[in-house]
């Protein structure tokens, strides 16, 4: 592991990390940001959600990600970590290496329900707002209420409560009603439950071959695969954008206004508002002059029911800025069909610049699309190259000096010669940039141990995770389907960084300080395209 974090931090300066051994020499903790991650948190650092939900490996050692949602409204990954255990101290160190790491605190963040985590966020982040994800809290419904006798009338209540209370006020007067007409007053999980606990839902997925039989090894080996394969999906989004635009699905200036500003993710979504705006009626109720309030009663289908719900809009006529009770544009940053259907009746052909939010933009041409991954160079597509053409090569000796036992025996007495050579000529590299790297560590620790005395982990019993996969993970299904398309139609690769030669003289200190640039030196990095 050590070995990869070495090699990603050669290929791109910028790429960080940090180790925590513990006093045994044991590996404990560690945290690492590819160069591309730090660059995207730079636009989608606003809000963050923490995933810990995954057990990854043979050692039980909690997965840590910090997640974001890029301009398209899909995840994006800011860093990650293995914990060596759940408590406070652990998440502690986590935070404070990440903060260092991208130099800034995030203004939000949103957790699961773990007292380590929230006691760890009040220590190391004080300033930032802390919510809870309400797609964790719902998950957990079935284990913690399924068995009360009324439960589907339950869990319908409070999925009514949770997501169409249109003010604070009514969802805690309904959280009251819901919890005395169950009887949950002793139910703890349930009744210290309180609004400022809600959060708009972000539902962190991650994709791989992670299982609880996974060495370290092999993990950041498909943490890598994975790596590559967000990235892909990046650039796809991006060469949409570029490709042209969808149709605008109405006859409306300010549809055309998103459909030339928004990237095509985000568009569809402000689409399907100015759709919906049809199923709206405005009822004036107060003008005083600039404020003009207002009832939009829209008509919802639920089931196959007709809903007609009322919420309560103000329009400042002056300013053209608009409030409404729904919170979408607050919540999600887009516009709802609310404010819409208030601007086509007051003849408001241009949205306001402060409703057009750049961080959908796709003119904005940011940093980080000129930051390569850091893939790890011995998958890199030059190292397909290279090994392609050595086995053409070797299979042609071969096939020369098949013939004869004497060459075979020749030519595999010479094959064995080479790879000893390679290998110290590797180990002699590796030894000169510790060589360098001993002398900057060196002087901020004299506790510096080699890569070769650091033992592996010590296993980790985790607080009622299941054994072998993550609560949720939608996506790896999806993900394995699609790394397996991709075994299929490859070819198999040599890794030349075999797991026996991991530990050639890299150092680290028990407590390894962050390998990181300024991140103004990530302008150097960039490759144009």
């Amino acid at each position: 592991m050590m070995s990869y974090f070495v090699r990603m931090k050669d290929i791109n300066p910028n790429f960080f990390y940090a180790v925590k051994l513990d006093e045994e020499c044991k590996f404990e903790s560690a945290v690492w940001v590819d160069a591309r991650c730090r660059a995207s948190y730079e636009y989608y650092g606003d809000v963050v959600s923490v995933d810990s939900t995954y057990r990854t490996n043979r050692h039980g050692l909690p997965f840590v990600l910090f997640i974001g949602v890029n301009n398209h409204g899909k995840s994006t990954l800011l860093g990650c970590a293995l914990l060596g255990n759940e408590e406070i101290p652990s998440y502690e160190w986590v935070f404070s290496q990440w903060v260092k790491c991208m130099r800034t605190v995030p203004q939000r963040i949103i957790t699961d329900q773990y007292r380590s985590i929230f006691g760890a966020i009040r220590n190391t982040l004080p300033d930032t707002c802390h919510r809870w994800c309400i797609w964790h809290i719902t998950k957990k419904l079935p284990s913690k209420l399924g068995g009360y006798r009324r439960y589907r009338d339950l869990y319908d209540d409070l999925n009514d409560i949770v997501w169409n209370s249109q003010t604070e006020e009514s969802f805690e007067d309904n959280w009251s009603k819901f919890i005395d007409e169950y009887k949950l007053h002793n139910n703890t999980w349930l009744s210290a439950m309180r609004s400022t606990q809600r959060s708009e839902s972000m539902h962190a997925f991650y994709g791989g071959f992670l299982h609880s039989r996974t060495s370290l090894v092999q993990f950041v080996h498909e943490y890598d695969n994975v790596l590559g394969v967000k990235e892909q999906w990046e650039l796809e989004d991006y060469a949409a954008d570029s490709r042209g635009v969808i149709p605008c699905a109405m006859s409306s200036p300010m549809e055309k206004q998103f459909q030339q500003e928004y990237t095509t993710s985000m568009f569809r979504d402000v689409q399907t508002e100015f759709v919906k705006k049809a199923d709206c009626r405005v009822s004036v109720v107060d003008k005083q002059c600039p404020l003009v309030c207002m009832k939009v009663e829209e008509e919802k289908l639920v089931n196959g029911t007709i809903l007609c719900v009322l919420y309560d809009v103000h329009f400042y006529h002056s300013t053209q800025e608009v409030r409404c009770e729904c919170n979408l544009f607050e919540s999600s940053g887009v516009l709802c069909c609310h404010y819409l259907k208030v601007f086509h009746l007051y003849k408001v052909y241009k949205v306001p610049t402060c409703y057009v939010l750049p961080r959908w933009s796709k003119k904005i041409k940011r940093k980080h699309t000129y930051v390569k991954s850091s893939h790890d160079v011995s998958r890199s597509n030059e190292s397909h190259v290279a090994f392609r053409r050595l086995c053409a090569h070797f299979y042609n000796v071969a096939q020369e000096f098949i013939g004869d036992d004497d060459e075979t025996a020749l030519l595999h007495a010479a094959l064995e010669e080479t790879r000893a050579k390679l290998a110290a000529h590797r180990a002699k590299k590796r030894s000169e940039r510790v060589s360098k790297t001993h002398t900057s560590i060196g002087s901020q620790s004299s506790n510096v141990v080699g890569v070769d005395d650091i033992q592996g982990p010590s296993k980790v019993t985790t607080k009622g995770r299941p054994k072998s996969k993550r609560l949720g993970a939608a996506l790896e299904k999806s993900f394995k389907n699609s790394a397996w398309r991709k075994h299929k139609n490859s070819s198999p690769v040599v890794c030349p960084h075999a797991p026996q030669d991991v530990n050639h003289g890299a150092v680290v200190d028990r407590n390894v300080p962050e390998q990181a640039g300024g991140f103004m030196s990530l302008l150097s990095s960039f490759n144009k395209s």
